[in-house]
């Protein structure tokens, strides 16, 4: 019984993570190769501080028009410096950009 239990428990861990990285792909994903620490650190602000108030949604699920109506108000709720505000912005339009394959 107990090897059910763990067994289950790390089957519902990795299943967390797998979906975790696709609400918000590690920046090595995004074929970036500039910027590495502004975008790792706007990746921990949208995972962390964007779930502090509600799940945290998958990216590509805007458009970065819809992005860009909803981060003005998420940026004042949750008051992030202009720093913490431009990382997670970069952060984001990263990961539309890189999901709309290359231009």
């Amino acid at each position: 019984m107990r090897g059910c239990t763990f067994l289950l428990l790390l089957l519902l861990s990795i299943a967390g993570c797998m979906n975790g990285l696709k609400v918000a792909p590690k920046v090595q994903e995004l074929g970036v190769t500039t910027d590495i620490a502004l975008l790792e650190e706007g990746r921990k602000i949208y995972v962390h501080n964007c779930t502090k108030c509600h799940n945290a949604l998958r990216i590509t699920r805007y458009t970065e028009q819809q992005w860009g109506e909803i981060l003005p108000e998420m940026i004042l709720e949750s008051n992030l410096s202009v720093q913490q505000s431009q990382n997670v912005t970069a952060y984001i339009q990263a990961v539309l950009h890189a999901s709309s394959g290359p231009r």
